[in-house]
């Protein structure tokens, strides 16, 4: 056997292919395309010089030889050292070349080509010193210490661009990650041909793509250009989806993202379905995509019953991260049919959102949306909203200012609303903040100023705010006629206000924890034409928490509070809340809770100081054991009023981990008697069959109604088919799920369905 070692710049991480191994049945296709041959091998391996092999380190440092042919050689049993930093070991039965800085060398016989922990497998391998290229043959193997691997017919690495050639080349990887841990499974492919260069940045000509066995019938996306972007994303051109040999879609262009979350299309193949309000409907989603900082999705719709919508949907970011949004534009054209339902012959809908990061403390965002419709002999007016916000954040302080208009036909509102806050140590801030809002139509117009300031001090026993708020404005109707009149609308003015709040202590005999809040201000209400001081103790006792025994819980609280008014009136009310909670052994507890609210006094702010008496108790019964099931009945009663609540009943029974049964029920005292149970079902039927149902049965009418239905059926652990049956809207979705990209789900079929009980069951 002999060995050459090589000084050289040959990144096999070119070769570091986002491509998968073959399965057998996977074997590469003939090539059309001749394979140049290679010199016969000589009968004796010759005895190189340091001349015999060219410098293809890019001119840096010959390649060392491995000395006089009579050298001693490794035995077969003995294992090779690994190549050191920078150099390349290559091994076969026989090495050759010739003595001139022109020439290359000819290696024959199990040829093994080792680099960083990257090594290539061959029948034979040749290099070339004048194009800098190696060029291996016969039953080409790859592999990566990570678990990469591919086989071609041949392999050709240029060393002056450092960019691989793969012919007739089948493989797969493990090296791809999604938010920063690897993917679950495998991507394989198979191409005709396929270029890397140093960077890993892939090219398959003529090739598919799959996360599924190749040895298993599965799917697969062909396209006539497959580009695998490392940690990036992987872009099929002219692709078509294949369920084992059936033609599903064709789906033009196939984006996949490999490692960030990020707004994409949800579909990438047409929809066709029926359901009631629709009739049978086909909705084909057609993606495109420029860059990463420019893609996105046209839909073409057609629905028997309403008509034909045009769409897109477009995603767009700077290039240099500091911005982007998104823009989606809709058009439904309504046939005759829909037209003489809705009296309308056309509705547009178009939403922009734009957000600029202009540096860490200046932010911008807009937000434009449009709607309008075209009625059938006149044009309704359009309505249009805008929001446009910039914020500055500094040091000690934060600035927003906010502009909103709105606009439906002639009437229009438009405000503003600017926020100023301001740090001056960790216990002295102060806020101000200003808003405008003007509204306007034909025949009236309103404007509303409100200014709010509020300086807050933190100290060691309370917090304080001292707030001044006033709010002004004026309504004005019969705008341009003779009875035009214009009303003052003044409200709440707070002329200041100083609110305390002491910190919370305890008293420690009683292990009661005491909150009290003082407010003292100054107010004009001009909705009631009342101007008087106020004020206001506030003190709150609890929640205290008292264990009796080792079965019984008991917490309660209490509020109290006084309010007197500079106009003589006394306002006062006392709210009381208490809880007691009695456990039976393991698996079940009662709770009762009372709360009352007792309220004394007249207050002359109505608008400000409302308040509600009651008087009520509530009662909850749990059964239960761990997770495998619990029944919860509750209910409650109304003192004030004389009023039982009704009665709910609800069973959660979980077997497994991927198993659940739902029941719910009510029973209303007062006649109506008990209401549809409602049902929820979600369990496995085998290991790749999942099945869930939702749904109630009508005690008087004997029988189920609302059923919905879905069937999941997983295949290969790759991809999966679902049914769903929808029977209140006379529905049928199917679609495919693939599987192998956990949160990159690509969705084929009918109407996007997934499973109709949100929760996931321990899955």
């Amino acid at each position: 056997m002999a060995v050459l070692f090589i000084v050289c710049d040959w990144s096999t991480r070119a070769v570091a292919l986002p491509l998968p191994s073959p399965s057998p049945s996977a074997s590469p296709a003939a090539m059309s395309t001749p394979l140049p041959g290679t010199p016969a091998p000589a009968l004796t391996t010759p005895t190189p010089s340091s001349e015999d092999f060219p410098r293809i380190n890019r001119g840096a440092t010959p390649i060392p030889t491995s000395g006089p042919a009579a050298s001693p050689q490794p035995g077969p049993s003995a294992a090779l050292p690994p190549p050191g930093e920078g150099l390349a070991r290559l091994t076969a039965d026989q090495i050759y070349g010739n003595s001139s800085p022109s020439g290359g060398f000819t290696a024959t016989g199990h040829v093994v080509l080792v680099y960083g922990d990257s090594n290539v497998k061959s029948d034979q391998a040749v290099y070339n010193a004048v194009t800098q290229t190696l060029r291996a043959t016969g039953h080409v193997v790859f592999t990566q210490a990570n678990g990469d691997s591919a086989t071609a017919a041949a392999l050709e690495y240029h060393a002056d661009s450092d960019r691989a050639t793969l012919l007739g080349v089948s493989g797969q990887t493990t090296a791809i990650y999604h938010e920063g841990r690897q993917i679950q499974g495998q991507l394989y492919y198979r191409g005709e041909q396929a270029f890397i260069d140093g960077n890993g940045h892939t090219i398959i000509k003529n090739g598919w793509v799959t996360t599924c066995d190749p040895r298993h019938v599965a799917y697969h996306i062909t396209g006539k250009e497959i580009e695998v972007r490392p940690h990036d994303r992987l872009i099929v051109h002219s692709s078509a989806l294949f369920l084992g040999k059936l033609l599903v879609a064709a789906l033009g262009l196939f984006v996949l993202p490999l490692t960030e979350a990020e707004s994409r299309p949800t579909a990438y193949a047409p929809r066709v379905g029926y359901n009631s309000t629709e009739g049978l409907f086909v909705r084909n989603f057609l993606n495109f995509y420029r860059s990463p900082q420019w893609y996105g999705t046209y839909h073409v719709d057609y629905f028997q019953k309403v008509g034909v919508g045009l769409g897109a949907d477009m995603y767009f970011q700077r290039r240099d991260g500091r911005g982007g949004g998104s823009l989606t534009l809709y058009n439904l054209r309504n046939n005759s049919r829909q037209e003489d339902l809705t009296g309308t012959k056309n509705s547009t809908q178009a939403n922009l959102n734009v957000q600029r990061f202009f540096n860490e403390h200046l932010t911008g965002s807009l937000q434009f949306s449009y709607s309008g419709q075209s009625a059938v002999f006149t044009a309704l007016p359009p309505t249009t909203s805008a929001n446009l916000s910039v914020t500055h954040t500094g040091a000690r302080s934060n600035t927003s200012y906010i502009l909103t208009n709105t606009s439906t036909g002639p009437s229009t509102s438009f405000g503003g609303i600017f926020n100023h806050t301001i740090a001056f140590s960790p216990a002295f801030s102060q806020t101000v903040g200003l808003n405008l809002q003007d509204s306007t139509n034909p025949q009236s117009f309103s404007r509303a100023v409100g200014l709010n300031l509020d300086t807050h001090v933190s100290a060691r026993s309370f917090d304080a705010d001292l707030i001044t708020s006033t709010n002004h404005g004026f309504s004005t109707s019969g705008v341009g006629t003779p009875f035009e009149t214009t009303t003052p609308v003044i409200g709440i003015q707070r002329v200041p206000e100083l609110t305390l709040r002491a910190r919370p202590f305890l008293i420690s005999s009683l292990r009661l924890p005491v909150s009290l809040t003082l407010v003292d201000g100054i107010y004009n209400d001009e909705y009631d034409n009342i101007e008087t001081s106020r004020y206001e103790a506030n003190a709150q006792f609890g929640p205290a928490l008292l264990k009796v025994g080792n079965s019984t819980l008991l917490n309660a609280s209490a509020t109290v509070r006084q309010d007197a008014y500079g106009s003589g009136d006394l306002l006062g009310s006392i709210n009381e809340q208490v809880s007691l909670q009695q456990f039976f052994g393991r698996h079940a507890d009662n709770t009762l809770s009372y709360s009352a609210a007792s309220v004394r006094g007249y207050t002359p702010l109505p608008s400000l100081d409302r308040q509600f008496g009651f008087d009520q108790i509530n009662e909850s019964l749990n059964i239960y054991n761990a997770s495998y099931y619990r029944f919860t009945a509750f209910t409650s009663y109304d003192f004030h009023n004389k009023f039982l609540s009704i009665v709910n009943y609800q069973l959660n029974v979980q077997p497994s981990s991927s198993s659940l049964v739902t029941l719910g029920t009510s029973y209303d005292p007062h006649g109506t008697g008990y209401s549809p149970l409602a049902i929820t079902l979600a369990t496995p039927l085998s290991r790749n069959d999942y099945f869930q149902f939702s749904g109630s049965y009508d005690f008087k009418q004997h029988g189920l109604q609302g059923q919905n239905y879905f069937l999941s059926h997983t295949v290969n652990d790759c991809y999966q088919v679902r049914v769903a049956y929808l029977q209140p809207l006379k529905e049928v979705d199917l679609s495919v799920s693939l599987l192998a990209f956990p949160g990159e789900s690509a969705t084929f079929g009918i109407n996007n369905n997934g499973p109709i009980i949100a929760q996931s069951f321990g899955q």
